[in-house]
């Protein structure tokens, strides 16, 4: 905000057409499918009766937080940052224990391997899938069947608090592992493969595997009857009264509120391991209710992995759940709100007998470089082995037309997206932002005082030829003066029905191979000697002694 006061914005009549927004409207790109007018009408509904809330387009005015490394990789190392997962996702791990061991048995010697990995820090709901090399192995208890029976076993926990025993493999003692070590709140697995060099299981060594789940359970005050309006067994204080939900506001709300181990001197849940720590009454309960009310009305969720520990910031992992949501959270009065996208009705009108003295600002339109007029949205695909793939651009010939024909793409991550339509909507909305004005300011009277980000007005001022739908991004209280100063930006009613519109498209998933099939080429290669070295022929490099 202290960036739009020093930089010199041209003032000028302000014509909604010229956002890019509102042109699509009124050229008649935009046009709504009967099953998309009715999304939008259920979308204006809930948006009507929780009009009071906060709820302005994920305008971002705060800096977006960056892409947290590989999805797909097992993480290793010292004092690892901790993983936490929602909604239903494939998760690699993060490795705390491995090992060989056994001995000799037969002619192989130490034939054992067990790994140990966590895939969240919260009671999970489920694991749904065991994955290696991205074919789901089919499992009798902890055993692997098929093509890996008797070679893998996978003891697998939900992480409850506390576990009643700790992870155990099917050999026996496991080195440096104990009753002792039982990763209570971690749904974890061990993971154990046994080796014979007589048998080519492993021959290309071990390929990816991880678990799909359905990971944290989330806190809904809307099913808590201690809530005003409320209905429910849900404890804000009591994780043990969690659902599973991967509706994007609940799971931010939970994030926000932090994930906590119980302290097992005083029994009490106050040992937080991930999250923000915000206390139940700093929320600002009804902006998050209408958030997660048109979440659930566009079937948004959140489906992936944040990480949490020294050096992360928890503000930028909450933004990045709000994302999913085309969503930012912000305070406002001292509460933890959100902005977020939905139809809204305005407040009230303010018109020039709400001014007050000071620096007016209205600017004629945003830069160049901001108006960008393609996005390509980028999500996360279960079909392409949990990667993230690019769906089909988001543009609109008339935005493009108002840029001189010059086309200003840009790439857009929905980094815990893994639903294309939701990708393609989300992006939508970030374009169409791009193109609404911002950094309206107006120094208004102290009737305006309790206004709040948020909030949305039709503001009228016939000198600047203002006359917009518009919502609060911005404030700050002279409180010498009784002033109060807004920072606005518009609202344009039609691209809502634009962006719950845009359907994406996925690439075709890959051809994934049977369970070791790249075992069964290695292994096609390799021959024995007289000395009992393991060896392979010419084509395949390297030579290996079995110890």
């Amino acid at each position: 905000m202290k960036a739009l006061r020093t930089i010199a914005l041209v003032a000028g009549v302000v014509a909604l057409a010229a956002t890019g927004v509102g042109a699509l409207a009124s050229a008649g790109v935009i046009s709504v499918s009967a099953s998309t007018a009715a999304t939008i009408a259920t979308v204006a509904q809930v948006a009507t009766v929780v009009s009071a809330a906060a709820s302005i387009g994920a305008q971002l005015m705060q800096k977006k937080p960056g892409m947290q490394g590989a999805v797909n990789s097992v993480t290793i190392g010292a004092n690892e940052p901790i993983p936490y997962s929602m909604g239903r996702c494939f998760v690699a791990g993060t490795q705390m224990h491995d090992v060989g061991y056994g001995g000799k048995v037969g002619k192989t010697k130490n034939p054992y391997l067990s790994k140990v990995f966590i895939y969240s820090c919260s009671t999970a709901f489920a694991i749904d899938q065991v994955l290696v090399d991205w074919n789901a192995i089919a499992m009798a208890g902890n055993a692997a069947t098929g093509y890996y029976s008797s070679w893998l076993y996978v003891d697998r926990q939900l992480g409850l608090r506390p576990e009643p025993a700790a992870l155990s493999g099917p050999w026996g003692a496991i080195p440096q592992w104990s009753a002792a070590h039982k990763l209570s709140n971690y749904p974890a697995a061990l993971w154990s493969y046994r080796w014979d060099r007589n048998n080519k299981r492993w021959a290309n060594g071990i390929p990816v595997h991880g678990l799909v789940g359905r990971w944290s359970k989330v806190y809904d005050w809307r099913q808590d009857d201690t809530f005003p309006g409320g209905v429910g067994s849900h404890r804000f204080a009591d994780e043990d009264t969690f659902d599973y939900d991967p509706n994007v506001a609940l799971n931010a709300v939970t994030y926000a509120r932090g994930r906590y181990a119980i302290d097992t001197t005083s029994g009490e849940q106050t040992v937080r391991l991930v999250g923000c720590g915000v206390p139940q009454d700093v929320f600002d309960w009804p902006a998050w209710t209408a958030f997660a009310n048109v979440c659930e009305a566009n079937g948004w969720e959140t489906n992936g992995t944040v990480r949490d520990g020294p050096g992360i910031s928890t503000w930028d992992n909450l933004k990045r759940i709000c994302a999913a949501g085309a969503a930012i959270p912000v305070w406002s009065g001292g509460l933890l709100s959100v902005r977020f996208q939905s139809p809204k009705v305005a407040l009230d009108t303010i018109t020039p007998d709400d001014f007050a003295d000071g620096e007016y600002l209205t600017p004629g339109m945003r830069t160049w470089k901001d108006r960008v007029n393609v996005m390509i949205p980028k999500y996360r695909s279960e079909a392409n082995k949990w990667e993230y793939v690019q769906s089909a651009e988001i543009s609109y010939p008339e935005l493009i037309a108002q840029d001189r024909g010059d086309r200003k793409e840009e790439e857009y991550l929905c980094e815990l997206v893994t639903d294309k339509d939701q990708a393609a909507q989300v992006t939508a909305y970030e374009l169409f932002s791009r193109r609404e004005l911002t950094g309206i300011v107006r120094p208004c009277k102290a009737r305006l005082w309790h206004a709040r980000i948020g909030e949305t007005y039709q503001l009228v001022d016939p000198d600047d030829g203002l006359d917009h739908l518009v919502v609060i991004a911005a404030l700050t209280k002279d409180v010498a003066r009784g002033v109060i100063d807004l920072t606005f930006e518009t609202e344009t009613a039609s691209k809502h029905a634009a962006a719950l519109g845009q359907t994406g498209t996925a690439p075709p998933p890959p051809t994934l191979l049977p369970p070791g099939t790249a075992d069964g080429d290695a292994w096609d290669g390799a021959t024995f000697d007289s000395t009992s070295a393991f060896r392979f022929d010419s084509t395949i490099a390297g030579t290996f002694d079995e110890t």
